[in-house]
Formats: C-alpha cells, structure tokens, sequence
C-alpha cells in the first residue's frame, strides 16, 4: 500500500489529534474489531479513520487482514510518538488550568482496603485540600484488594496506587510512605482462643487452617506466615476478618483493623516469637505513564499529609522520604 500527496509537514490539526488517539486505542485494544467497544464506533468506521491517518501520514502503520493485526516498524514509531504527544497535550490543559486555579480532568487512586482503619486521617486530610484548592478535578478512589491495587496501577486503569503489596519493577516508581502493623488472630470460639501464649508452639499452630496474609514483607516475618499452610483465600481484608470471625481459621490482619473486633471480645492476638510484623507501605505510580499535574499535585499532598501526621506523634507510623 503506498500512500501519494503532500507529505506531512508536522502541523497537527484536531482532527489528526483525535485520529491519533484512536490509533492508541486500536493498539491497546489489539485490533480494529477488538477496539469497537472502546471507541464506541463500527469497524467501517474505526477502519476509514485509519486509512486516513495512514494516508495524512504518507505511511502504512499497520497490517490487518485475515493473518490479525500488526503494526508495521514506521506503525510501532508512530505509536510511541502518540503516546508521548497526548502525554504532553494533558500536561499544557492541565497547566493552564492549574494557572487559573481550574484544574479539570480526573486522578484515580485505588489503595489497599485495611488502609482505612489505620490512615483514613492523612488520606482524608489530602483529600480535602486538594477538593479545596481544585473542586473541579474529579477524585476516583476505591478501596480494594493489594494485588487489585498494583494490577490496575500497572495496566493503567489507576493513576496512583497506595499499598503494602510491592513487587519491585523498571514499570513502577515506588515511594515509601508509612508502615502497617500486623499480627495473628483467632476468633472467640477457636480451639487457641483461651489458650495461654506462653504455652503455645508453632507446632500445635500449623495443624490449624490458616488464611493467607496477602502481604508479608519483613524477612523474619515472611518465614513465621510461611511456616503455615494455606487452606483457604480470602484477597479483601473484610473477607479475611470473615474467616477469622468463624473461629474455624488463624489469620494475619492489621492490628489497627483488628482493633474493634479485639475490643469487643470477638477476636483475639496469639502472640508468639515472629508473629508480628509491619510491612511498608508505597505510593505507586506507573513509570512509563507520568502522572498529569493534578495526580502530582495529590501525590504530593498526600505525602505531605503522612508527613505532618508523623511529626504529631501518631504512634507506629514512619515517613521516608520520597524517591
């Protein structure tokens, strides 16, 4: 296929940057009849739109036929420029309206759900400022599972992630922020409930189902929670308390999210030599995705936030700096 006329001269118009945007999300979605639900057109459509790209561009950037969908080498080059381009695009909109304190757009952050109990006044505190300062950015925030949490920020359906679950890659900037402490527990009418400490081994411990703690960071700690055979899952924390409540399991939780079960005599700590621990807690971003200004400007406050709750004294909760 070759391509005749005026050859590009680099001056973009909205029609060309809307094209390039489509181009993205048939890259994404991996093929014209796989994009059809994202881009909310026909295949007719999506494929005149890429022919004309192709044919503004004097290149071919793809090859799609019976054989499936391929970029071409010029296809892989333009695609990375794209991405770039939009990149550059939201930050000037996001700069002009931070100018004019008109900040718009959307930040998502999805963070571990046991996070609630024990950070809600940092969290809570940053949210406030930054719905103060830009009450038109639209905050997107969920609560979910840690493994959910790094998914999401590494498939780039959240912008930030905020999560003791930190598998160490080239694709994730990774900020510690604080600390969450851990512990074992039982429920009130699991066999280990009366039992004195003292007189527990781990021995008698494993013959007990266990349920998983998804995060386990602190070598001597990863060796206590690894000592244990896992029976049964449960990814969110309230599935895990669920499982613990039933007295039929032992299981890790955080001590603050245990707190109000341990008050009122629902659940209790088994304390024996390892079983505590406190794993770190990061601030993620996406690497090859930088984060548009308001996410910057929320990252920031955050950690400005964790950073004031410290020096007040809060206890068990450590601040580094970020990297």
């Amino acid at each position: 296929m070759s391509h005749s006329g005026t050859p590009f001269r680099g001056n973009l118009s909205d029609i060309d940057i809307a094209a390039l945007r489509e181009f993205i999300a048939i890259v994404e979605a991996g093929g014209i009849t796989a994009a059809q639900g994202r881009l909310g057109k026909g295949k007719s459509a999506i494929s005149l739109t890429l022919s004309r790209l192709e044919a503004r561009l004097s290149m071919r950037l793809c090859d799609r036929g019976r054989s499936g969908f391929r970029l071409t080498e010029q296809g892989r080059m333009v695609h990375s420029a794209a991405i770039q381009l939009m990149s550059e695009i939201g930050h000037f909109t996001d700069f002009i309206g931070a100018a004019t304190h008109k900040l718009e757009g959307e930040v998502s952050m999805f963070a571990d759900d046991s996070f609630l109990f024990e950070f809600a006044d940092p969290l809570s505190r940053a949210i406030a400022r930054i719905k103060d300062r830009y009450p038109q950015l639209k905050l997107n925030l969920r609560m979910t599972s840690p493994d959910h949490v790094l998914a999401s920020v590494l498939e780039g359906s959240a912008d930030l992630g905020f999560t003791a679950l930190i598998r160490r890659s080239d694709a994730l900037v990774a900020t510690p922020v604080c600390k969450e402490r851990m512990g074992l527990f039982c429920g009130k009418d699991h066999a280990l409930f009366p039992r004195d400490d003292a007189c527990l081994t781990m021995e008698e411990l494993r013959r007990h189902d266990f349920v998983a703690a998804e995060v386990a960071q602190e070598a001597d700690y990863s060796d206590f929670v690894g000592a244990f055979t896992v029976s049964d899952l449960a990814p969110t924390i309230l599935s895990r308390m669920l499982l613990i409540l039933s007295s039929r399991y032992l299981g890790f939780m955080p001590e603050a999210f245990a707190a109000p079960w341990v008050a009122r005599g629902d659940i209790r700590e088994i304390a024996l030599r390892g079983s505590r621990g406190a794993n770190t807690c990061y601030l993620i971003h996406r690497r090859a995705r930088p984060l548009g200004l308001g996410g910057s400007i929320f990252r920031s406050m955050i950690l400005d936030e964790f950073a004031r709750w410290q020096s007040g004294g809060e206890v068990g909760t450590e601040v580094t700096s970020a990297v």
